[in-house]
C-alpha cells in the first residue's frame, strides 16, 4: 500500500506559474552560471521590468533591467527571491519539457554568440513549438523599446582614451 506524502504534492514544471523562470535557470546554470547569477539572469529575460541603458566605462553600452522584488519583500534578506527560485529550480524534475526548453534556450545563445542565423531560427521554432512565443515575443518587445529610447548624450570626458578613440574611428567623416 503506497504510503500518503506530506506537504505539497508535486506539482510538474508544464504546471507550475514559474516554469518559464525555472527552464532558464537550469539553461543558464548548465551553461556555467552559479545558483543566484542564473536566478538573476532567468528573471532578467522572463520576467523583468522595463530595459533601460546605460552608458559605462569600457563598454558603449550595458543592459539593466529593474527585476520585480518578491512580495513580501523583507530588507534583511534581499536575494530571498534568487534563493526561492534556485531552489525551487534544483527540486524540479526532469521532465520533456524542461529538458528539451533548457537544451534549446542553451542552443538559441550558442546559435546567437556564433552569429549563425539559420541556428536561430530553428531554436525560436523549437521554443515557439514548446510554448515559448508569448514570453519570447515579451522580451523582444522590452529589447525593441530599449533599443529605441532616447539615450541620454555620453559624458566623453568620463570614458578612457582607448574607448574615446574607438568612437572616433566609429563617427562617419563629413563629405
Amino acid at each position: 500500500m503506497a504510503r500518503r506524502r506530506r506537504g505539497r504534492p508535486v506539482v510538474p514544471v508544464e504546471r507550475d506559474r514559474q516554469q518559464f523562470e525555472i527552464a532558464a535557470w537550469w539553461a543558464f546554470h548548465e551553461m556555467g552560471c552559479g545558483p543566484f547569477d542564473a536566478a538573476r539572469r532567468a528573471l532578467l529575460a522572463i520576467r523583468s521590468g522595463t530595459i533601460t541603458m546605460q552608458d559605462i566605462e569600457g563598454v558603449l553600452h550595458m543592459a539593466s533591467a529593474q527585476i520585480p522584488l518578491p512580495t513580501p519583500f523583507d530588507p534583511l534578506d534581499p536575494d530571498a527571491g534568487l534563493r526561492r527560485l534556485s531552489a525551487k529550480a534544483k527540486r524540479a524534475k526532469a521532465s520533456k519539457w524542461l529538458v528539451d526548453s533548457s537544451g534549446t534556450l542553451r542552443a538559441l545563445i550558442t546559435f546567437i554568440a556564433a552569429n549563425n542565423v539559420t541556428g536561430v531560427a530553428i531554436a525560436f521554432d523549437r521554443l515557439f513549438r514548446l510554448g515559448w512565443r508569448e514570453t519570447l515575443m515579451g522580451l523582444h518587445q522590452r529589447i525593441e523599446t530599449a533599443l529605441g529610447s532616447n539615450l541620454p548624450p555620453s559624458d566623453l570626458d568620463r570614458l578612457s582614451p582607448a574607448v574615446r578613440g574607438l568612437l572616433a574611428g566609429l563617427k562617419k567623416p563629413e563629405k
